[in-house]
């Protein structure tokens, strides 16, 4: 994800700088090459997720805006108070949780939902309480649905496998914010109901009203639901597993009529209150942990938090009034309309940069343009039509300031052009300490620790022979940016580039404690661009080769390097050979990254696993030789294995051969147990390869 925002920014970067050089002369253009710019910034820091805690503040103030004071007519909660607690203790035992379910019941309420989770009998009176609940199919119970890491609370045992019982679970955002309703989830055995669309059905039953799918959507009644995705709205980073909508708090945080158990227990008069209503059970005792935040408690006021029966209430009575036509459910524009929404916004700020120059004027349109925008944005919600209010904020205060900007700064801009000329012939970290130092660059250099990177293309050669010229310029420019990319964001340096690879340094020209961790995670993702890279060349036609690496550290010389009239920065030292030859032996190996054990010593942030001790053409002493555990794949059962086969054959155990081969077979695409057992059924053994060439 890192890596390829770093490219996109890159990307945008240098799109901007080359129409700002065709642009100098032209305003409009000017002002058009702006637009467009602050329009694909704001979108990729939108799907970044950047600006979703600022978008859903807003949402929370349109939801409070347009609530109103609505009394629900449709929805009675009924909660067990502290008063009740007690009364009859905690939890509520089976003969008056028994009790209360008679009353209630003969009422005639439409359904009754009991959000008390009752997994476990509460003795006395549990059979009584089997028996009200088989007598009367309209209650229903919650249970905690089975998710990861946790095991749920089922329903109590005569509902068990019955469509009466529905989930209580009720999403939230970070600080315990409800602001989605979730209707339908899949517990992995099946699509269970939750307590809020249960209601809602039972309610429109007699209304005569059924939920139907339609396309992608679920109708119900008169209202057609949209299922709440991260494809449109203020979410852009959403667990948007089962059906979800959002909520809008028709009525305020608490619009419903709510009675205490007590109140049912020694009033006969509650019984106009629960008749033709549906009713939800539950805890409503401070005591008792089942509190929620609404949007009404995310502003500067005192924060009133509402129970959970209430929330299930609110997903209830908003598909209810839905489905009734009382209410429209609330829509949003695909993600390519919020696109087109921002754009016009940031056109009309541009638009406003060009005929506005003097500051005061232009900031006076400025706010007239934030009013305009504030008010359009309140009135599409009001009318159900939820609009990115802040991107397109954004794209009209920054398309109107930069447009400004660049009008006034034709000077300074040609002044960046030449700088940025000569940053592609001189390393921009070598300038920077130039200007840091105010000196010239003299010859020599230090002795340091460092990393170093290597890269190479497989069949790179074979490759560049069959190539027009120009297009293989291009296909090498656009991987080289990608590489350069992955070495930059980590902090390193590229050195050299020689033909179809390139030298990396980490460690210099700016010393790094942490090198060797740097290296390693440019190599992965230099590793995981350079797949997406060759795989795009190849649905082209084109057949460009898996990108092999080398990562080794070690101390060597650096500084500048050549005669006083032309110097380069880089390193010397046997570490780059070193470097250079883990590269190579990937092709032995059949890997994509080899690092040198001192690599894997040094560094603290990955898990390496062994492939040997090499002793390559040309060299005495042995190169340990690892490759890093890529944590997107990280098994760590076959790799404890695979290192127990390793201590194995280092010590020649005859056990070593059969648990590689099951390792294998396991998983042939393993190319490093791949290698090994091919060199065990030719008759090598231990951890020591010996190189006959390179």
């Amino acid at each position: 994800m890192r890596e390829a925002a770093v490219e996109q920014v890159q990307g945008v970067r240098d799109r901007f700088q080359a129409w700002l050089a065709r642009a100098r002369n032209n305003p409009v253009l000017s002002a058009a090459v702006v637009a467009h710019a602050v329009v694909v910034v704001i979108v990729l820091v939108r799907a970044l997720g950047w600006l979703q805690p600022f978008e859903l503040w807003i949402y929370d103030r349109l939801v409070v805006a347009w609530a109103g004071h609505e009394a629900s007519e449709r929805v009675l909660l009924v909660g067990v108070s502290e008063d009740d607690i007690k009364r009859w203790g905690h939890p509520l035992p089976d003969v008056d949780l028994a009790d209360l379910l008679e009353r209630l019941a003969s009422w005639k309420p439409r359904a009754i939902a009991v959000d008390i989770f009752r997994d476990m009998p509460v003795p006395p009176g549990s059979d009584r309480l089997e028996a009200i609940i088989a007598r009367h199919p309209n209650i229903l119970w919650g249970f905690k649905l089975k998710v990861a890491g946790a095991g749920g609370v089922p329903p109590p045992k005569a509902l068990r496998e019955s469509e009466r019982a529905v989930f209580a679970d009720i999403p939230t955002d970070p600080g315990n914010v409800v602001r989605r309703g979730l209707l339908y989830a899949d517990d992995g055995i099946d699509n269970q109901t939750s307590i809020g669309m249960a209601l809602a059905l039972r309610y429109l039953a007699d209304d005569r009203i059924r939920l139907a799918p339609e396309g992608e959507q679920l109708r119900l009644g008169k209202a057609l639901i949209s299922r709440l995705d991260d494809t449109r709205g203020p979410y852009v980073r959403l667990d948007s597993g089962g059906d979800q909508i959002l909520l809008d708090y028709h009525g305020g945080p608490l619009p419903f009529r709510q009675l205490t158990g007590s109140d049912i227990a020694d009033r006969d008069g509650a019984a106009r209150l629960v008749a033709g209503r549906v009713v939800i059970l539950g805890n409503a005792a401070e005591s008792v942990s089942d509190a929620f935040t609404t949007p009404f408690d995310t502003d500067l006021g005192d924060a009133v938090q509402i129970a959970g029966i209430a929330m299930h209430a609110h997903i209830a009575d908003q598909l209810i009034r839905e489905a009734l036509g009382r209410s429209a459910p609330l829509a949003a524009l695909p993600r390519s309309g919020e696109t087109a929404w921002i754009w016009s916004w940031a056109v009309a700020g541009a638009a406003l940069g060009l005929w506005l120059r003097r500051a005061v004027w232009a900031v006076a349109g400025l706010a007239v343009g934030l009013l305009l925008l504030a008010g359009v944005v309140y009135e599409a919600f009001g009318s159900a039509l939820l609009l990115p209010g802040l991107p397109a904020a954004i794209g009209w205060v920054s398309a109107a300031s930069l447009t400004n900007w660049v009008a006034h700064a034709a000077t300074r801009r040609e002044r960046a052009h030449i700088h940025r000329m000569f940053e592609h012939y001189v390393d921009p970290g070598v300038i920077q300490g130039m200007l840091r130092a105010r000196t010239m660059p003299q010859i020599g250099g230090e002795r340091r620790e460092i990393s170093v990177l290597f890269t190479d293309v497989a069949d790179f050669t074979t490759l560049a022979e069959t190539m027009d010229p120009v297009v293989l310029s291009d296909l090498i420019h656009d991987y080289f940016e990608g590489l350069c990319a992955a070495v930059e964001a980590e902090g390193g340096m590229v050195a050299e580039f020689i033909g179809d690879a390139i030298l990396a340094l980490f460690g210099a020209p700016q010393a790094q404690s942490d090198h060797a961790d740097r290296a390693v995670a440019a190599a992965l993702a230099i590793d995981a661009f350079a797949s997406r890279f060759s795989a795009l060349q190849h649905g082209r036609g084109i057949p460009f080769g898996i990108t092999r690496i080398g990562v080794h550290c070690g101390f060597a010389m650096v500084g500048n390097i050549g005669t006083r009239k032309r110097l380069k920065y880089g390193a010397l030292g046997d570490l780059l050979n070193t470097g250079s030859r883990l590269e190579g032996l990937n092709k032995v190996i059949g890997t994509r990254i080899c690092v040198s054990g001192d690599v894997a010593r040094e560094a603290a942030r990955y898990r390496f696993r062994a492939i040997g001790s090499f002793v390559v053409k040309g060299r005495h002493e042995a190169i340990e030789v690892c490759e890093p555990v890529d944590p997107r794949f990280h098994q760590p059962d076959r790799i404890a294995r695979y290192e127990e086969v390793v201590e194995l054959l280092r010590a020649g155990h005859t056990d070593a051969p059969a648990l590689l081969a099951a390792l294998h077979d396991e998983d042939p695409e393993d190319v490093v147990v791949a290698f090994h057992r091919k060199r065990l059924n030719a008759g090598d053994g231990g951890m020591l390869i010996v190189m006959l060439e390179k």
